[in-house]
């Protein structure tokens, strides 16, 4: 539109073609002026309602001639331009421009016009080309202007800054102390709609274009900020460009990004944290790949979570969560198969087994002799670093001292021979700016390298092997921060499930161990008494009821398989289970009578016996909940029935004895 208000002589001229048109004999009322497209790029005829117009005009006959200045005016596109040649030869209409009238059915004329398109069309490339140039020699310099995101602006004197709002920036910041709590963009996004929080987005289009939106967040929404780099304060240029040379947002790897320079504007985190936001991203982002490698650290007991091989076909394993008497339990599933290919599942391995032991072996590697091994790797590198660095420091001292006698130089010279003190200038300006570069590598490089660890930091490394134990077994812990642990020093473990469990550790940057483990035994298995346990119930019945049995055997450690204590009716399910006599058929078999049986040997009644009982006469040795008795019978005492129910004691032929037996 600016070519149009402010270049109008163009214009002007298309529009005296109509006198022209007049003068070769057309009536004034049949020529028609289509300027429907000005102000609009012949690139394509997406949005020229002109073009569309006058193509269906030729299409149906209507039209004896068309008249332009130069094929640019009517299109700039190859495509569109044979498409109308061809279909002003078939309609047989004329084509007139500034050099001539031409014919399209003829082949020569037709020769003609197809060469001018195509250099139309080679000259809105160069134009294009020339522009782009432009762009890409700003972005080298990290001057290009590009629209920010939210949460950054562009100041007057054109630098870029946090924006003035700080209710914009607390959002910003929020998502990424989140980010760095919980690990997750979906985390992220639960936290604020959980929290009744929004985030704000801005308008590019419309009549409210600026404007700031606020809405709850959204996944992509996080994502686009976490992904940023210019959150990080960095320059980065990356656009597309289709075919037709128009631009469009899409995702380019990293890889690709044309320029990228950090530290060219103010930013809400540093770049360090923000190549560790990438790499986080990328490995939550590959559980929902196609080879699903490990996602983020999830709130589960499953401390593999994303670390597992099916060590039979190769795939990750998943998770599956039950109840255990009472807790959650984890078991490791290889369902690719069932899931891509309705197969059947590879194999199916308990986590209580797996991850206790894993869990120990890591504790085990991260032992201080483990731990002074890696220190004296580290010493041997930060030698060689600073042999390096005595190096870079050298070639910054060379460049200062070459821009210092370039600044010599220039300064002897003569102001008013401007011919030498332009070009020493030059010179002078080029050396500092060498000079300034090779001052910012060596800053760069040793930030890098500046992880020289001192007396106190090695100690305190080798403090953490011993609080390690301490600190894993430590409640207040949760599964997440242990998986992340684990993460740190384990690549992945495959699992085998033979006879045994077999395990492969590969540990990061360390050796494979491999762990064999017992299976888990089957539930009948489990719920089987010992024969030992058995062993002891039968002796104990001979001397102790079922009550006394179980009180003993909890007394010398003894537990069911849940790992409760035993009771009365777990030593009444162990006797009949087992077909072990209980005690009152024991004593039974040993010859002990009932009360009823004592009554009737003595000719008394069972009132008169249980009295005998009370008095200390005779002593029961067997008493169940039916209030059933036992008597034994020996030699030692004799009891006489009396007149009235009296008593005496008195010699007898056959003596009667009845005392507690046990």
């Amino acid at each position: 539109m600016r070519q149009v208000a402010e270049h109008g002589e163009s214009t002007q001229r298309q529009y005296a073609l109509r006198q022209r048109a007049i003068a070769a004999g057309w009536p004034i009322e049949r020529i028609h002026v289509i300027d429907r497209d000005l102000g609009k790029s012949g690139s394509s005829t997406t949005a020229r309602d002109g073009f569309q117009q006058l193509v269906s005009e030729v299409a149906l006959g209507k039209a004896g001639i068309v008249m332009g200045l130069e094929v640019s005016r009517l299109a700039r596109n190859s495509a569109d331009w044979h498409r109308l040649i061809e279909l002003c030869a078939l309609t047989a209409t004329l084509i007139l421009d500034e050099d001539g009238i031409y014919d399209p059915a003829g082949f020569n004329d037709r020769l003609l016009l197809g060469l001018k398109g195509t250099m139309s069309e080679a000259e809105l490339h160069i134009l294009k080309a020339r522009m782009r140039g432009g762009q890409l020699n700003k972005a080298r310099r990290g001057e290009l202007e590009m629209g920010p995101p939210v949460g950054l602006v562009y100041r007057t004197d054109g630098t870029v800054g946090l924006d003035p709002d700080a209710q914009v920036q607390n959002a910003i910041r929020l998502v990424f102390e989140t980010f760095e709590r919980t690990g997750s963009a979906v985390q992220t996004v639960r936290f604020f709609r959980e929290q009744g929080l929004q985030f704000p987005r801005r308008l590019r289009t419309g009549a409210n274009k600026g404007d700031l939106l606020w809405a709850p967040p959204q996944h992509s929404r996080i994502l686009q900020v976490l992904h940023n780099p210019r959150y990080a304060g960095a320059f980065v240029a990356r656009t597309h460009h289709r075919p037709d040379g128009r631009t469009s947002v899409v995702k380019i790897p990293r890889a690709d990004w044309q320029f990228v320079m950090p530290g060219m504007h103010q930013g809400y985190i540093d770049w360090e944290r923000f190549e560790a936001n990438q790499r986080r991203l990328a490995d939550n982002a590959s559980a929902f790949g196609g080879e699903r490698f490990s996602g983020p650290a999830r709130e589960g007991p499953a401390l593999l979570q994303g670390r597992v091989l099916c060590g039979l076909c190769g795939d990750r394993m998943g998770v599956h969560y039950s109840r255990e008497h009472g807790n959650t339990v984890p078991t490791y599933v290889c369902q690719a198969s069932a899931v891509r290919r309705a197969g059947k599942i590879c194999q199916t391995v308990p986590g209580k087994i797996v991850d206790p032991a894993v869990a120990a072996l890591m504790i085990e590697m991260m032992t201080p002799m483990a731990l002074a091994v890696t220190l004296e790797v580290q010493r041997e590198l930060e030698a060689r670093v600073r042999e390096t660095d005595t190096a870079r420091r050298q070639q910054v001292e060379r460049l200062r001292y070459d821009a210092e006698l370039a600044r010599r130089r220039y300064m002897k010279v003569d102001p008013d021979n401007r011919l030498v003190a332009d070009a020493l200038e030059a010179e002078w300006n080029d050396k500092l700016r060498r000079h300034v570069e090779g001052v910012e590598e060596y800053e760069r490089r040793s930030k890098q390298q500046a992880a020289t660890l001192t007396a106190e930091v090695h100690q305190r490394i080798l403090g953490l092997a011993e609080q390690l134990p301490q600190i894993w077994n430590d409640p207040r812990v949760d599964f997440r921060e242990r998986k992340r642990i684990v993460r740190l020093l384990i690549e992945d473990v495959t699992l085998i499930k033979a006879q045994k469990i077999i395990a492969h550790v590969r540990p990061s940057g360390g050796t494979t161990r491999t762990l064999e483990l017992e299976r888990l035994l089957p539930i009948a298995q489990l719920r089987k008494f010992k024969p030992e346990l058995i062993a002891a119930v039968d002796r104990l019945l001979d001397q102790h009821c079922d009550r006394e049995i179980a009180e003993i055997l909890n007394r010398d450690g003894w537990r069911t398989w849940e790992g409760k204590p035993f009771n009365l009716k777990k030593i009444a399910f162990i006797r009949g289970a087992y077909k072990l006599a209980s005690r009152y058929d024991r004593l039974r078999h040993r010859g002990m009578l009932t009360t009823r049986e004592v009554a009737a040997r003595f000719g008394i009644v069972k009132t008169t016996v249980q009295e005998w009982g009370r008095q200390g006469l005779i002593k029961k040795c067997y008493a169940d909940s039916l209030n059933r008795g036992l008597w034994e019978i020996g030699s030692d005492t004799t009891i006489l029935k009396g007149r009235g129910g009296r008593r005496s004691r008195k010699p007898q032929t056959t003596p009667i004895t009845a005392q507690l037996s046990g």
